[in-house]
């Protein structure tokens, strides 16, 4: 099982060429029913030029993975690389438009039992977000994290503006800052602030991050299976971002329950221990259930297996 969500909003793939790659994949596995020979479509077709698109490539690295760990009996994380399987916490993604809604939405979502918060900053004033941001740090008190993305909103002194605003705040990373993201500019931003910065939409793959792992410019990645290609293609990049000390957040790109489950399982595998998963799918398929997760209220995911079948861990903790 696998899936396909290109984030078309953000200037990547289009659906249109999303669905062109799923169709060429599928003539593919009629010609290939062993997994090796479905495994060499991907590798085939890893260069520039190839009709397989990101998302679709991780449709089918995502299916023959959850093929290989079902048949072995054993969670998607594990063949992932993961040692330890644990619970992994879901980070709340805040969308309410003015501080009260915003008030609300938090303290539901910590009744809930989220630690982790993310807000989208950017489209307003500085001072306006600053402001939503003081509200978000009041409304969940001390102890638990606050995640912003500013999705390349800002010039760099803006960004540096903004960053001033933030910091009060105990923010513990902030996503894509820069309009046009320059491993120099990163990293004069984090010493002018001490904010942490994270790169999501601007890592295109293992190469772009060796620009900014040479000028030591950012301290999280943000990794997106659907943009960069599929689960194999995450841990490679996670795996250089390691030898850099860049801590590795994963996340969805706005997907189904399958999606947000794929992202449980590279996270349980990838990041440190307690580090919350993105499932921003979470927010716009409130039906988004697998497994008998309910992932619109779910604060933490057990990536159990086998494959790629999670279950919620309230209740597994309850039994």
């Amino acid at each position: 099982m696998g899936e396909a969500s290109p984030a078309y909003w953000l200037g990547g793939e289009r659906i249109a060429q999303t669905r062109r790659a799923l169709e060429s994949i599928v003539q593919g596995v009629d010609r290939h029913r062993d997994s090796d020979e479905l495994r060499s479509l991907i590798d085939e077709n890893s260069s520039g030029g190839s009709p397989f698109t990101a998302a679709a490539t991780c449709a089918l690295d995502t299916a023959l993975i959850d093929l290989s760990a079902r048949i072995r009996g054993v969670p998607m994380a594990s063949v992932l690389g993961g040692e330890s399987i644990g619970p992994v916490p879901i980070c709340a993604l805040l969308a309410g438009r003015t501080f009260k809604e915003l008030t609300q939405e938090a303290r539901i979502a910590v009744g809930n039992g989220h630690t982790s918060f993310k807000l989208k900053v950017g489209a307003r004033p500085i001072a306006a977000d600053a402001r939503k941001v003081a509200s978000l740090r009041m409304a969940i008190g001390n102890d638990f994290s606050i995640r912003l993305d500013a999705n390349r909103a800002w010039t760099l002194n803006q960004a540096e503006a903004a960053l001033h605003a933030f910091h009060p705040y105990g923010i513990e990373f902030l996503e894509e800052p820069l309009r046009s993201p320059q491993p120099g500019d990163m990293r004069r931003l984090s010493d002018a602030t001490g904010v942490a910065l994270a790169l999501d939409e601007s890592l295109s793959g293992a190469a772009a991050l060796s620009a900014f792992i040479d000028h030591d410019a950012v301290d999280y990645l943000v990794l997106k299976a659907a943009r960069l290609g599929g689960p194999t293609r995450c841990v490679e990049i996670a795996r250089l971002a390691g030898t850099a000390g860049i801590k590795v957040v994963v996340t969805d790109s706005i997907e189904s329950a399958v999606g947000m489950s794929t992202a449980v399982h590279l996270a349980s595998a990838l990041s440190r221990r307690g580090t919350a998963v993105g499932a921003g799918g979470a927010r716009f398929f409130p039906a988004g259930s697998f497994c008998g997760v309910e992932f619109p209220s779910a604060a933490q995911v057990l990536p159990d297996g086998p494959g790629l079948n999670v279950s919620s861990y309230r209740s597994r903790k309850a039994k």
